[in-house]
């Protein structure tokens, strides 16, 4: 049954970077602010790394995407791991980044930034020794990234998580919730355009 699963995985994910627009791989930073709602300020909460794809959807008229992906943490030695569902909107593009939704998206200035705003849904699993718990989080972030190649960019991001465990309600002991500031850093990979031929 997992290799199903695993299977079915992969066949998704080799689905998206045949159809996708970029691929980000980042590596992340978390600094907690709000644990349980009061303010614990803790710097370096957890370290981790996503990876995501984001694709046009070509039925609305602004430059969005849609984004799936994965998110790994480790948090004092516990680690977690989630799937990424959610959306960008791009708010400006560098020369040649075009977008398959609309002419407006395209720019013929030699700007080297790429800038988007995302919102993006958290839902997975912390790892214990014998134990899964279900967690989850909402995360809005501003990313922008600078083109180093026609296809390659250095990649940034700053956002503002909220994570929930609702297992943890009614433990006085762990945290139910939390607000962390998250700083994102690596590479974003820009998928070259096909053209159907006649």
């Amino acid at each position: 049954m997992h290799l199903k699963k695993l299977l079915l995985l992969l066949f998704i994910g080799c689905q998206l970077m045949a159809s996708a627009q970029f691929i980000s791989l980042r590596g992340t930073n978390s600094a907690q602010f709000l644990s349980d709602n009061v303010y614990e300020a803790d710097l370096s909460h957890a370290l981790g790394a996503e990876i995501y794809f984001s694709k046009p959807i070509n039925f609305i008229p602004l430059p969005m995407n849609y984004n799936i992906g994965l998110d790994y943490k480790n948090i004092d030695g516990l680690n977690e791991a989630y799937l990424i569902t959610g959306l960008t909107y791009v708010t400006i593009t560098p020369s040649g980044f075009m977008f398959a939704t609309n002419a407006e998206s395209v720019t013929m200035s030699t700007y080297k930034w790429l800038n988007y705003f995302d919102l993006n849904m958290y839902n997975g699993v912390i790892i214990g020794d014998s134990t899964y718990t279900y967690k989850m989080g909402g995360e809005i972030g501003y990313n922008f990234g600078y083109v180093l190649s026609k296809t390659m960019f250095l990649h940034f991001g700053l956002s503002a998580r909220y994570n929930y465990t609702p297992a943890y309600k009614e433990n006085l002991y762990v945290d139910a919730t939390s607000l962390d500031f998250v700083f994102k850093a690596g590479i974003l990979y820009k998928f070259k355009r096909r053209f159907n031929k006649p």
